[in-house]
Protein backbone atom coordinates (compact mmCIF):
# COMPACT_ATOMS: atom_id res chain seq x y z
CA UNK A 1 0.00 0.00 0.00
CA UNK A 2 1.60 3.35 -0.48
CA UNK A 3 1.09 6.85 1.31
CA UNK A 4 -2.18 8.96 0.72
CA UNK A 5 -1.66 12.27 -1.68
CA UNK A 6 -2.85 14.39 0.86
CA UNK A 7 -3.25 14.57 4.61
CA UNK A 8 -4.57 11.55 6.81
CA UNK A 9 -7.86 11.79 7.91
CA UNK A 10 -7.92 10.67 11.75
CA UNK A 11 -10.45 10.09 13.91
CA UNK A 12 -10.30 10.09 17.67
CA UNK A 13 -12.17 7.30 20.04
CA UNK A 14 -11.68 8.22 23.89
CA UNK A 15 -11.03 11.79 25.38
CA UNK A 16 -9.23 11.06 28.54
CA UNK A 17 -6.06 13.01 28.88
CA UNK A 18 -3.70 11.39 26.09
CA UNK A 19 -6.70 11.75 23.69
CA UNK A 20 -7.20 15.41 24.63
CA UNK A 21 -3.27 15.41 24.16
CA UNK A 22 -3.59 13.66 20.68
CA UNK A 23 -6.20 16.06 19.13
CA UNK A 24 -4.39 19.15 20.36
CA UNK A 25 -1.61 17.59 18.89
CA UNK A 26 -3.46 16.98 15.23
CA UNK A 27 -4.38 20.34 14.99
CA UNK A 28 -1.04 21.35 14.22
CA UNK A 29 0.40 18.49 12.90
CA UNK A 30 0.67 18.82 9.11
CA UNK A 31 0.58 14.82 8.53
CA UNK A 32 -3.04 14.48 9.54
CA UNK A 33 -6.65 16.04 9.27
CA UNK A 34 -8.82 15.75 12.32
CA UNK A 35 -12.37 15.19 10.85
CA UNK A 36 -14.19 13.48 13.98
CA UNK A 37 -14.57 12.85 17.84
CA UNK A 38 -16.15 9.83 19.77
CA UNK A 39 -16.58 9.77 24.19
CA UNK A 40 -19.63 8.05 25.54
CA UNK A 41 -18.70 10.73 28.87
CA UNK A 42 -21.51 12.68 29.13
CA UNK A 43 -20.17 15.45 30.30
CA UNK A 44 -18.27 15.54 26.95
CA UNK A 45 -20.52 14.26 24.59
CA UNK A 46 -22.45 17.24 22.41
CA UNK A 47 -19.66 19.75 23.16
CA UNK A 48 -17.29 21.52 20.77
CA UNK A 49 -14.14 19.80 21.33
CA UNK A 50 -11.84 23.34 21.18
CA UNK A 51 -14.23 23.78 24.59
CA UNK A 52 -12.61 20.71 26.12
CA UNK A 53 -9.14 21.09 25.18
CA UNK A 54 -8.94 24.83 25.66
CA UNK A 55 -8.87 26.22 22.10
CA UNK A 56 -11.80 27.79 21.91
CA UNK A 57 -14.70 26.87 19.50
CA UNK A 58 -13.51 24.58 16.54
CA UNK A 59 -16.60 23.26 14.91
CA UNK A 60 -16.44 19.68 15.56
CA UNK A 61 -18.88 18.40 17.90
CA UNK A 62 -17.91 15.00 20.28
CA UNK A 63 -20.26 12.35 19.57
CA UNK A 64 -21.61 9.34 21.85
CA UNK A 65 -21.84 7.07 19.77
CA UNK A 66 -18.34 5.52 18.04
CA UNK A 67 -19.95 3.62 15.14
CA UNK A 68 -22.25 6.69 14.07
CA UNK A 69 -18.80 9.07 14.43
CA UNK A 70 -16.77 6.38 12.50
CA UNK A 71 -19.80 5.96 9.58
CA UNK A 72 -20.04 10.16 9.18
CA UNK A 73 -16.34 11.02 9.47
CA UNK A 74 -15.00 7.97 7.35
CA UNK A 75 -11.66 8.34 9.20
CA UNK A 76 -9.17 5.99 7.43
CA UNK A 77 -7.23 5.72 10.99
CA UNK A 78 -8.91 5.69 14.39
CA UNK A 79 -6.88 7.11 17.49
CA UNK A 80 -8.18 4.46 20.23
CA UNK A 81 -7.62 5.80 23.92
CA UNK A 82 -10.08 4.43 25.99
CA UNK A 83 -8.85 1.57 28.16
CA UNK A 84 -6.27 -1.02 29.14
CA UNK A 85 -8.21 -3.87 29.13
CA UNK A 86 -8.27 -6.24 25.34
CA UNK A 87 -11.94 -7.78 26.04
CA UNK A 88 -13.44 -4.40 26.92
CA UNK A 89 -11.74 -2.87 23.47
CA UNK A 90 -12.65 -5.42 21.33
CA UNK A 91 -16.12 -4.14 20.00
CA UNK A 92 -14.51 -0.78 19.45
CA UNK A 93 -11.76 -2.60 17.42
CA UNK A 94 -14.68 -4.36 15.47
CA UNK A 95 -16.49 -1.34 15.11
CA UNK A 96 -13.29 0.74 13.24
CA UNK A 97 -12.33 -2.99 11.01
CA UNK A 98 -15.98 -3.29 9.80
CA UNK A 99 -15.63 0.75 7.96
CA UNK A 100 -12.22 -0.13 6.98
CA UNK A 101 -10.25 2.30 8.79
CA UNK A 102 -6.75 1.65 10.51
CA UNK A 103 -6.51 1.23 14.22
CA UNK A 104 -3.72 2.88 16.57
CA UNK A 105 -4.08 2.12 20.33
CA UNK A 106 -2.59 3.01 23.33
CA UNK A 107 -4.16 -0.32 24.99
CA UNK A 108 -0.83 -1.76 26.85
CA UNK A 109 -2.19 -5.17 26.75
CA UNK A 110 -2.35 -5.51 23.42
CA UNK A 111 1.01 -4.51 22.96
CA UNK A 112 1.91 -8.35 22.70
CA UNK A 113 -0.75 -9.35 19.75
CA UNK A 114 -0.06 -13.24 20.64
CA UNK A 115 -0.87 -13.12 23.62
CA UNK A 116 -3.92 -10.57 23.10
CA UNK A 117 -6.00 -12.70 20.29
CA UNK A 118 -6.87 -15.09 22.88
CA UNK A 119 -8.93 -12.52 24.51
CA UNK A 120 -10.43 -11.03 21.67
CA UNK A 121 -13.17 -12.57 19.46
CA UNK A 122 -12.58 -15.94 17.52
CA UNK A 123 -10.83 -14.84 13.65
CA UNK A 124 -9.94 -11.04 14.63
CA UNK A 125 -7.05 -11.31 12.65
CA UNK A 126 -8.46 -12.88 9.24
CA UNK A 127 -10.95 -10.00 9.72
CA UNK A 128 -8.51 -7.19 10.43
CA UNK A 129 -6.86 -9.08 6.92
CA UNK A 130 -9.70 -9.04 5.03
CA UNK A 131 -11.00 -5.82 5.82
CA UNK A 132 -6.95 -4.82 4.46
CA UNK A 133 -6.43 -2.81 7.25
CA UNK A 134 -3.72 -2.72 10.54
CA UNK A 135 -4.67 -2.74 13.82
CA UNK A 136 -1.36 -1.65 16.23
CA UNK A 137 -0.58 -1.03 20.02
CA UNK A 138 1.71 1.84 20.75
CA UNK A 139 2.95 4.15 23.09
CA UNK A 140 6.23 5.27 25.09
CA UNK A 141 6.22 1.97 27.75
CA UNK A 142 5.16 -0.12 26.12
CA UNK A 143 5.92 0.32 22.56
CA UNK A 144 9.25 1.80 22.73
CA UNK A 145 11.29 2.65 26.29
CA UNK A 146 11.60 -1.11 27.56
CA UNK A 147 10.97 -3.11 24.37
CA UNK A 148 11.54 -1.51 20.68
CA UNK A 149 14.40 0.43 21.79
CA UNK A 150 16.09 -2.25 23.54
CA UNK A 151 15.43 -4.49 20.40
CA UNK A 152 17.03 -2.07 18.06
CA UNK A 153 20.48 -1.62 20.44
CA UNK A 154 20.58 -5.42 20.51
CA UNK A 155 21.31 -5.04 16.89
CA UNK A 156 25.09 -3.60 17.53
CA UNK A 157 26.55 -6.43 19.42
CA UNK A 158 26.45 -10.41 19.64
CA UNK A 159 26.29 -13.13 21.38
CA UNK A 160 24.28 -11.63 23.65
CA UNK A 161 23.83 -13.64 27.04
CA UNK A 162 21.78 -11.33 29.46
CA UNK A 163 19.49 -7.95 28.75
CA UNK A 164 18.31 -5.57 31.91
CA UNK A 165 16.13 -2.72 31.55
CA UNK A 166 15.47 -0.04 33.98
CA UNK A 167 12.71 2.70 33.40
CA UNK A 168 12.24 5.51 36.87
CA UNK A 169 9.56 7.47 36.50
CA UNK A 170 8.93 10.59 38.97
CA UNK A 171 5.29 10.78 39.44
CA UNK A 172 4.64 13.68 40.70
CA UNK A 173 5.54 15.10 37.38
CA UNK A 174 2.74 12.65 35.72
CA UNK A 175 -1.09 13.07 35.54
CA UNK A 176 -3.42 11.86 37.82
CA UNK A 177 -4.51 9.12 36.24
CA UNK A 178 -1.01 7.69 36.40
CA UNK A 179 -0.43 8.46 40.17
CA UNK A 180 -3.78 6.92 41.20
CA UNK A 181 -2.72 3.78 39.08
CA UNK A 182 0.19 3.23 41.03
CA UNK A 183 -1.38 3.38 44.35
CA UNK A 184 -0.46 6.96 45.60
CA UNK A 185 -1.94 7.76 48.81
CA UNK A 186 -2.75 3.75 49.71
CA UNK A 187 -1.87 1.93 52.41
CA UNK A 188 0.43 -1.23 52.02
CA UNK A 189 -2.82 -3.89 53.10
CA UNK A 190 -4.54 -1.61 50.64
CA UNK A 191 -2.04 -1.59 48.20
CA UNK A 192 -1.56 -5.51 48.49
CA UNK A 193 -5.56 -6.46 47.50
CA UNK A 194 -5.72 -3.75 44.79
CA UNK A 195 -2.57 -5.89 43.27
CA UNK A 196 -4.76 -8.99 43.53
CA UNK A 197 -7.16 -7.56 42.49
CA UNK A 198 -5.80 -6.01 39.05
CA UNK A 199 -6.97 -2.67 39.84
CA UNK A 200 -3.49 -0.87 39.98
CA UNK A 201 0.09 -1.54 38.62
CA UNK A 202 1.31 -0.84 35.51
CA UNK A 203 0.15 -2.78 32.66
CA UNK A 204 2.15 -3.94 29.09
CA UNK A 205 5.35 -4.69 31.21
CA UNK A 206 5.09 -9.02 30.91
CA UNK A 207 4.22 -8.06 27.15
CA UNK A 208 7.43 -5.77 27.08
CA UNK A 209 9.21 -8.19 28.37
CA UNK A 210 7.67 -10.83 25.41
CA UNK A 211 8.70 -8.35 22.54
CA UNK A 212 12.16 -8.23 23.97
CA UNK A 213 12.27 -11.94 23.42
CA UNK A 214 10.61 -12.17 20.05
CA UNK A 215 12.57 -9.65 18.81
CA UNK A 216 15.86 -11.60 19.53
CA UNK A 217 14.77 -14.64 18.46
CA UNK A 218 14.79 -16.33 22.29
CA UNK A 219 12.46 -18.87 23.44
CA UNK A 220 11.78 -18.36 27.31
CA UNK A 221 10.91 -21.44 29.44
CA UNK A 222 8.76 -19.23 32.11
CA UNK A 223 8.55 -15.57 32.76
CA UNK A 224 7.89 -14.08 36.46
CA UNK A 225 5.91 -10.30 37.52
CA UNK A 226 6.44 -9.12 41.01
CA UNK A 227 4.86 -5.87 42.67
CA UNK A 228 5.80 -4.32 45.70
CA UNK A 229 4.68 -0.37 47.41
CA UNK A 230 6.92 2.30 47.68
CA UNK A 231 6.41 3.97 51.08
CA UNK A 232 6.76 7.44 52.06
CA UNK A 233 9.68 7.96 54.70
CA UNK A 234 8.29 11.86 55.11
CA UNK A 235 4.68 13.68 54.17
CA UNK A 236 4.51 14.38 50.76
CA UNK A 237 1.71 16.22 48.42
CA UNK A 238 0.27 14.96 45.01
CA UNK A 239 -2.86 15.88 42.91
CA UNK A 240 -4.52 13.48 44.79
CA UNK A 241 -3.89 15.33 47.83
CA UNK A 242 -1.23 14.83 50.58
CA UNK A 243 0.38 11.54 51.72
CA UNK A 244 1.37 11.19 55.14
CA UNK A 245 4.82 9.09 55.77
CA UNK A 246 3.94 5.28 55.86
CA UNK A 247 1.48 5.50 52.87
CA UNK A 248 2.22 4.39 49.57
CA UNK A 249 4.04 7.05 47.02
CA UNK A 250 4.32 4.83 44.40
CA UNK A 251 5.12 1.05 43.02
CA UNK A 252 8.39 -1.01 42.11
CA UNK A 253 7.35 -3.78 39.42
CA UNK A 254 9.98 -6.36 38.00
CA UNK A 255 9.41 -8.70 35.36
CA UNK A 256 11.80 -11.52 34.60
CA UNK A 257 12.48 -13.93 31.67
CA UNK A 258 14.16 -17.12 31.86
CA UNK A 259 16.25 -19.70 29.58
CA UNK A 260 18.09 -22.82 30.15
CA UNK A 261 16.97 -22.00 33.56
CA UNK A 262 18.91 -18.77 33.81
CA UNK A 263 17.45 -14.96 33.91
CA UNK A 264 17.73 -13.64 30.73
CA UNK A 265 15.91 -10.84 30.49
CA UNK A 266 14.66 -8.41 33.52
CA UNK A 267 12.78 -5.52 33.54
CA UNK A 268 12.74 -3.04 36.42
CA UNK A 269 10.52 -0.30 36.86
CA UNK A 270 9.75 2.10 39.44
CA UNK A 271 6.78 4.66 39.14
CA UNK A 272 6.92 6.88 42.38
CA UNK A 273 6.50 10.37 43.94
CA UNK A 274 9.79 12.72 44.46
CA UNK A 275 12.24 9.80 42.71
CA UNK A 276 15.17 11.99 42.44
CA UNK A 277 17.04 10.61 39.24
CA UNK A 278 14.28 10.06 36.99
CA UNK A 279 16.50 8.02 33.68
CA UNK A 280 16.16 5.29 31.23
CA UNK A 281 19.08 2.14 31.55
CA UNK A 282 19.69 -0.21 29.13
CA UNK A 283 22.74 -3.14 29.27
CA UNK A 284 23.52 -5.61 27.67
CA UNK A 285 25.85 -8.18 28.34
CA UNK A 286 26.97 -9.03 24.33
CA UNK A 287 30.38 -8.52 22.79
CA UNK A 288 30.48 -5.73 22.87
CA UNK A 289 28.62 -4.84 25.98
CA UNK A 290 26.60 -1.74 25.50
CA UNK A 291 24.70 0.58 27.65
CA UNK A 292 22.95 3.02 27.80
CA UNK A 293 21.37 5.57 29.50
CA UNK A 294 18.73 8.68 29.11
CA UNK A 295 15.32 9.95 30.28
CA UNK A 296 12.00 9.66 28.03
CA UNK A 297 9.05 11.73 29.43
CA UNK A 298 6.13 9.38 29.28
CA UNK A 299 3.27 11.45 28.38
CA UNK A 300 4.89 13.59 26.17
CA UNK A 301 6.65 10.94 24.28
CA UNK A 302 3.59 8.61 24.85
CA UNK A 303 1.65 11.37 22.04
CA UNK A 304 4.45 11.42 19.32
CA UNK A 305 4.58 7.76 19.13
CA UNK A 306 0.93 7.83 18.49
CA UNK A 307 1.28 10.20 15.92
CA UNK A 308 4.10 8.70 14.43
CA UNK A 309 2.38 5.51 14.03
CA UNK A 310 -0.31 7.29 11.91
CA UNK A 311 1.63 7.77 9.38
CA UNK A 312 3.14 4.58 8.46
CA UNK A 313 0.34 1.86 9.56
CA UNK A 314 -1.20 3.26 6.11
CA UNK A 315 1.73 1.68 4.22
CA UNK A 316 1.84 -1.57 6.66
CA UNK A 317 0.58 -4.95 5.24
CA UNK A 318 -2.48 -5.77 7.08
CA UNK A 319 -3.39 -7.98 9.89
CA UNK A 320 -2.99 -7.27 13.76
CA UNK A 321 0.88 -5.65 14.09
CA UNK A 322 3.18 -5.29 16.77
CA UNK A 323 5.70 -2.27 17.17
CA UNK A 324 8.12 -5.13 16.30
CA UNK A 325 6.61 -5.04 12.96
CA UNK A 326 6.68 -0.96 12.38
CA UNK A 327 9.67 0.86 10.14
CA UNK A 328 11.55 3.71 11.17
CA UNK A 329 8.14 6.18 11.72
CA UNK A 330 8.05 9.27 10.03
CA UNK A 331 8.92 11.89 12.78
CA UNK A 332 7.19 15.43 12.16
CA UNK A 333 7.99 17.98 9.86
CA UNK A 334 8.85 21.41 11.52
CA UNK A 335 5.65 23.59 11.39
CA UNK A 336 5.86 26.30 9.28
CA UNK A 337 4.44 29.11 11.31
CA UNK A 338 7.69 28.13 13.60
CA UNK A 339 10.23 30.49 11.65
CA UNK A 340 13.51 29.40 14.62
CA UNK A 341 12.89 26.31 13.92
CA UNK A 342 15.84 25.60 11.37
CA UNK A 343 14.79 23.07 8.87
CA UNK A 344 15.87 19.11 8.43
CA UNK A 345 18.08 18.66 5.92
CA UNK A 346 17.38 16.44 2.97
CA UNK A 347 19.26 14.95 -0.02
CA UNK A 348 16.77 15.89 -2.84
CA UNK A 349 15.89 19.94 -3.86
CA UNK A 350 12.60 21.05 -2.24
CA UNK A 351 11.21 23.11 -5.29
CA UNK A 352 8.87 26.44 -3.68
CA UNK A 353 5.25 25.30 -4.67
CA UNK A 354 2.60 27.83 -4.65
CA UNK A 355 0.33 25.92 -1.64
CA UNK A 356 0.18 27.43 1.60
CA UNK A 357 2.22 26.35 4.56
CA UNK A 358 2.09 22.94 5.92
CA UNK A 359 -0.34 22.26 2.38
CA UNK A 360 2.99 22.77 0.42
CA UNK A 361 4.90 20.74 2.47
CA UNK A 362 2.65 17.98 2.40
CA UNK A 363 3.02 17.81 -1.27
CA UNK A 364 6.68 17.81 -1.76
CA UNK A 365 7.41 15.30 0.65
CA UNK A 366 4.76 12.85 -0.92
CA UNK A 367 6.26 13.77 -4.71
CA UNK A 368 9.71 12.77 -3.38
CA UNK A 369 8.52 9.60 -2.04
CA UNK A 370 6.72 8.66 -5.39
CA UNK A 371 9.92 9.57 -7.04
CA UNK A 372 11.25 5.86 -9.26
CA UNK A 373 14.59 4.54 -7.33
CA UNK A 374 17.34 2.60 -8.66
CA UNK A 375 17.82 -1.60 -8.74
CA UNK A 376 21.18 -2.61 -6.24
CA UNK A 377 22.72 -3.08 -9.48
CA UNK A 378 22.11 0.20 -11.47
CA UNK A 379 24.90 2.33 -11.83
CA UNK A 380 24.38 6.14 -12.00
CA UNK A 381 26.94 7.62 -14.33
CA UNK A 382 26.95 11.00 -15.56
CA UNK A 383 27.92 12.01 -18.94
CA UNK A 384 30.18 15.01 -19.74
CA UNK A 385 29.44 16.22 -23.43
CA UNK A 386 32.05 15.57 -25.74
CA UNK A 387 32.75 17.94 -28.64
CA UNK A 388 32.10 17.20 -32.20
CA UNK A 389 35.17 17.14 -34.48
CA UNK A 390 35.64 20.69 -35.90
CA UNK A 391 33.74 22.56 -33.06
CA UNK A 392 34.98 25.35 -32.00
CA UNK A 393 37.33 25.09 -27.95
CA UNK A 394 36.65 27.36 -25.05
CA UNK A 395 39.02 30.20 -25.43
CA UNK A 396 39.60 30.00 -21.74
CA UNK A 397 41.22 26.40 -22.70
CA UNK A 398 43.66 27.68 -24.81
CA UNK A 399 47.95 28.90 -24.49
CA UNK A 400 48.48 32.84 -23.40
CA UNK A 401 50.55 32.28 -26.68
CA UNK A 402 48.06 31.21 -29.41
CA UNK A 403 45.95 33.56 -30.97
CA UNK A 404 42.81 32.59 -33.48
CA UNK A 405 43.34 33.62 -37.06
CA UNK A 406 40.13 35.62 -38.29
CA UNK A 407 38.10 34.61 -41.64
CA UNK A 408 39.52 35.98 -45.16
CA UNK A 409 43.24 36.11 -43.86
CA UNK A 410 46.78 33.97 -44.25
CA UNK A 411 46.18 29.82 -42.76
CA UNK A 412 47.22 29.40 -39.48
CA UNK A 413 50.06 27.33 -40.67
CA UNK A 414 51.91 30.57 -42.84
CA UNK A 415 51.22 33.20 -39.75
CA UNK A 416 53.27 30.43 -37.44
CA UNK A 417 56.60 30.30 -40.23
CA UNK A 418 56.11 34.16 -40.57
CA UNK A 419 56.56 34.46 -36.74
CA UNK A 420 59.64 32.03 -36.70
CA UNK A 421 61.48 33.92 -39.20
CA UNK A 422 60.75 37.30 -37.70
CA UNK A 423 62.21 35.84 -34.06
CA UNK A 424 65.07 34.14 -35.89
CA UNK A 425 66.53 37.30 -37.39
CA UNK A 426 65.83 39.44 -33.62
CA UNK A 427 67.84 36.72 -32.26
CA UNK A 428 70.20 36.43 -35.02
CA UNK A 429 70.84 40.48 -34.60
CA UNK A 430 71.20 39.70 -30.56
CA UNK A 431 73.84 37.09 -31.42
CA UNK A 432 75.71 39.45 -33.60
CA UNK A 433 75.66 42.79 -31.10
CA UNK A 434 76.95 40.36 -28.18
CA UNK A 435 80.28 39.13 -30.47
CA UNK A 436 80.92 42.90 -31.56
CA UNK A 437 80.69 43.65 -27.76
CA UNK A 438 82.80 41.04 -26.87
CA UNK A 439 85.72 41.22 -29.29
CA UNK A 440 85.90 45.44 -28.45
CA UNK A 441 85.94 44.04 -24.59
CA UNK A 442 89.23 41.57 -26.03
CA UNK A 443 90.80 44.80 -27.75
CA UNK A 444 90.49 47.12 -24.74
CA UNK A 445 92.20 43.78 -22.58
CA UNK A 446 94.99 43.53 -25.25
CA UNK A 447 95.86 47.74 -25.19
CA UNK A 448 95.94 47.68 -21.62
CA UNK A 449 98.44 44.91 -20.91
CA UNK A 450 100.41 45.89 -24.02
CA UNK A 451 101.83 41.95 -24.87
CA UNK A 452 99.43 40.82 -26.64
CA UNK A 453 99.98 40.82 -30.78
CA UNK A 454 97.39 42.41 -32.84
CA UNK A 455 96.56 39.57 -34.64
CA UNK A 456 94.75 38.51 -31.45
CA UNK A 457 91.99 41.24 -31.91
CA UNK A 458 91.01 40.66 -34.94
CA UNK A 459 87.09 39.81 -35.83
CA UNK A 460 86.46 36.21 -34.43
CA UNK A 461 84.04 33.70 -35.89
CA UNK A 462 80.91 32.85 -34.19
CA UNK A 463 82.89 29.94 -32.55
CA UNK A 464 85.86 31.67 -32.02
CA UNK A 465 83.50 33.75 -29.73
CA UNK A 466 82.01 31.42 -27.98
CA UNK A 467 85.68 29.91 -26.90
CA UNK A 468 86.40 33.59 -26.01
CA UNK A 469 83.14 33.41 -23.94
CA UNK A 470 84.17 30.08 -21.72
CA UNK A 471 87.82 30.73 -21.19
CA UNK A 472 86.51 34.18 -20.05
CA UNK A 473 84.28 32.58 -17.64
CA UNK A 474 86.85 29.96 -16.34
CA UNK A 475 89.29 33.32 -15.44
CA UNK A 476 86.53 34.54 -13.12
CA UNK A 477 86.32 31.36 -11.91
CA UNK A 478 89.73 31.18 -10.79
CA UNK A 479 90.32 34.41 -10.26
CA UNK A 480 87.14 33.63 -7.75
CA UNK A 481 88.88 30.61 -6.09
CA UNK A 482 92.07 32.74 -5.61
CA UNK A 483 90.76 35.47 -3.91
CA UNK A 484 88.83 33.09 -1.67
CA UNK A 485 92.14 31.20 -0.88
CA UNK A 486 94.39 34.27 -0.16
CA UNK A 487 91.22 35.60 1.74
CA UNK A 488 91.92 32.25 4.31
CA UNK A 489 95.90 32.29 4.50
CA UNK A 490 95.74 35.83 5.16
CA UNK A 491 92.78 34.91 8.41
CA UNK A 492 95.02 32.18 9.30
CA UNK A 493 98.31 34.66 9.33
CA UNK A 494 96.98 36.77 11.33
CA UNK A 495 95.50 34.24 13.83
CA UNK A 496 99.60 32.71 13.98
CA UNK A 497 100.61 36.46 14.58
CA UNK A 498 98.17 37.27 17.46
CA UNK A 499 99.29 33.96 19.11
CA UNK A 500 102.71 34.56 18.53
CA UNK A 501 102.93 37.81 20.09
CA UNK A 502 101.00 36.24 23.59
CA UNK A 503 103.42 33.68 23.42
CA UNK A 504 106.57 36.17 22.79
CA UNK A 505 104.95 38.44 26.22
CA UNK A 506 105.39 35.47 28.31
CA UNK A 507 108.29 34.11 27.09
CA UNK A 508 110.88 36.17 26.07
CA UNK A 509 113.79 33.48 25.14
CA UNK A 510 111.27 31.64 22.32
CA UNK A 511 111.40 35.24 20.07
CA UNK A 512 113.86 33.14 17.99
CA UNK A 513 111.56 30.21 16.72
CA UNK A 514 109.02 32.85 15.23
CA UNK A 515 111.34 33.84 12.49
CA UNK A 516 113.14 30.61 12.10
CA UNK A 517 109.16 29.82 11.23
CA UNK A 518 108.94 32.36 9.11
CA UNK A 519 112.05 31.40 6.93
CA UNK A 520 110.70 27.86 6.78
CA UNK A 521 107.50 28.99 5.89
CA UNK A 522 108.26 31.18 3.42
CA UNK A 523 111.36 28.33 1.84
CA UNK A 524 107.87 25.89 1.51
CA UNK A 525 105.69 28.90 -0.15
CA UNK A 526 108.98 29.48 -2.60
CA UNK A 527 109.46 25.51 -3.24
CA UNK A 528 105.61 25.47 -4.22
CA UNK A 529 105.59 27.78 -6.55
CA UNK A 530 108.60 26.27 -8.59
CA UNK A 531 106.84 23.36 -8.22
CA UNK A 532 103.35 24.78 -9.40
CA UNK A 533 105.51 26.58 -12.74
CA UNK A 534 106.82 22.90 -13.37
CA UNK A 535 103.19 21.05 -13.67
CA UNK A 536 101.89 24.46 -15.80
CA UNK A 537 104.51 24.20 -18.27
CA UNK A 538 103.67 20.79 -19.59
CA UNK A 539 100.15 21.73 -19.89
CA UNK A 540 100.70 24.44 -22.05
CA UNK A 541 103.30 22.47 -24.58
CA UNK A 542 100.87 22.09 -26.94
CA UNK A 543 99.38 25.48 -27.63
CA UNK A 544 101.74 28.07 -28.96
CA UNK A 545 103.34 31.21 -27.20
CA UNK A 546 104.75 34.19 -28.01
CA UNK A 547 108.54 34.04 -27.84
CA UNK A 548 109.08 37.28 -25.27
CA UNK A 549 107.39 35.00 -21.92
CA UNK A 550 106.38 31.51 -20.81
CA UNK A 551 102.55 30.32 -21.27
CA UNK A 552 102.34 30.45 -17.95
CA UNK A 553 102.88 33.65 -16.80
CA UNK A 554 101.11 35.13 -19.89
CA UNK A 555 97.62 34.76 -18.19
CA UNK A 556 98.48 36.10 -14.75
CA UNK A 557 99.48 39.20 -16.51
CA UNK A 558 96.27 39.37 -18.62
CA UNK A 559 94.23 39.11 -15.37
CA UNK A 560 96.75 41.35 -12.85
CA UNK A 561 96.13 44.92 -15.20
CA UNK A 562 92.42 44.49 -14.56
CA UNK A 563 92.86 43.97 -10.93
CA UNK A 564 94.63 46.79 -10.19
CA UNK A 565 93.08 49.17 -11.93
CA UNK A 566 89.70 48.61 -10.39
CA UNK A 567 91.11 47.63 -7.11
CA UNK A 568 94.55 49.25 -6.54
CA UNK A 569 97.97 48.19 -6.58
CA UNK A 570 98.64 44.55 -4.62
CA UNK A 571 100.49 44.57 -1.51
CA UNK A 572 104.27 43.25 -1.81
CA UNK A 573 103.90 41.65 1.61
CA UNK A 574 101.42 39.02 0.34
CA UNK A 575 102.57 36.77 -2.64
CA UNK A 576 99.76 36.35 -5.15
CA UNK A 577 99.71 32.39 -5.97
CA UNK A 578 99.50 31.16 -8.93
CA UNK A 579 95.43 30.09 -10.39
CA UNK A 580 94.52 26.96 -10.27
CA UNK A 581 96.16 25.76 -7.33
CA UNK A 582 94.44 23.52 -4.69
CA UNK A 583 94.27 25.18 -1.37
CA UNK A 584 97.05 24.45 0.49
Amino acid sequence: MTRLEERIRIGIVGLGWVGQEVARAALEDPRVTLVGIADADPNKADRDLGELIGEGRLGIPVERDVEAMLARARPEVAVVTTTSDVEALGPTLEACVAVGAHVVTTCENLADADMATSQLEPGFDERVRDAGVVVLATGVNPGFAMDRLPVMLAQATRNIRRIRVTRVVDAASRRAQLQSKVGVGMTPHAFTEAIKSGEIGHAGLSASLRLIAKGLGIQLEKTSEAFSPVLAASPTTSVLGTVPSGRVRGIYQIARGYRNGREVITLELTMALDEEHPRDTIDIVGEPPLHFEGELPGDDCTVATVLSAISVVVTMPPGLRTVLDVPLEQPEEPAPMYDSTPPRHRDTTQLPLRLDGAESQRRAKRAARRRPTLAATDEVVTALPVPAEGDAVASSVLPASRTTVPKGSASGGEAASKKKAASKKKAAAKKGAAAEASVAEGAEGAASDGDASAADVKAPTKGASKKTTSKKKSASKKKSASKKKSASKKKSASKKSASKKRASKKKSASKKKPASKKKSASKKSASKKKSASKKKTPAKKSSPAPAASSPAKKKPRKRTPKKSAKRGPASADVPTPPSGDAPS
